[in-house]
């Protein structure tokens, strides 16, 4: 059974991810957090690319932002883009939502 990977404290951000061949925790506070994006974009499916929603997490202390797919947590999507922009806006962190604009 799947687990949620991405947990909300008042001031941090617990996240789940892979680094390498083994599963690890971190903990983000809102100080090294620089921005939050929802991006558009295409993961490959069965036979072609389908259109999806990226979650992107950029820190300070980390080399690579922290990347989360729709298709990985379709489960539990909209409870992280809902408590994503709920902690932005507490917390004073710049939020793009690129997924509402149209090209």
């Amino acid at each position: 059974m799947a687990k949620e990977k991405l947990l909300f404290d008042k001031t941090e951000l617990v996240c789940g991810i892979l680094m390498g061949n083994s599963a690890t925790v971190v903990n983000v506070k809102y100080s090294d957090i620089i921005y939050i994006k929802f991006m558009p974009t295409e993961e490959k499916g069965f036979l072609k690319k389908i259109p999806s929603e990226m979650i992107e997490i950029k820190c300070k202390n980390m080399a690579f932002p922290i990347v989360y797919t729709m298709k990985n947590e379709k489960k539990y999507w909209d409870k992280y883009k809902a408590g994503l922009v709920k902690f932005a806006h507490d917390n004073r962190i710049t939020l793009e939502d690129l997924t509402t604009t149209q090209a």
